[in-house]
């Protein structure tokens, strides 16, 4: 599977409201898995996540 469709996947299971896809998003925004890294995008899936009580999403933003 390549990087876009991954990130489609995800997209899809974080719209249906798995916070694990969209933490996942937020860490390859930020670690640069979908392209170059995207500090931007990679802050809103964090706060998205990080809201619904991610950890590992709330790290993330603490690094932003």
């Amino acid at each position: 599977m390549d990087k876009k469709q991954k990130l489609l996947n995800l997209i899809d299971k974080a719209g249906r409201g798995s916070i694990e896809a969209a933490e996942a998003i937020a860490e390859g925004y930020f670690k640069g898995e979908f392209g170059d890294p995207n500090p931007e995008k990679a802050k809103k899936w964090a706060s998205y996540a990080a809201k619904h009580g991610s950890e590992n999403a709330q790290k993330i933003l603490n690094q932003l």
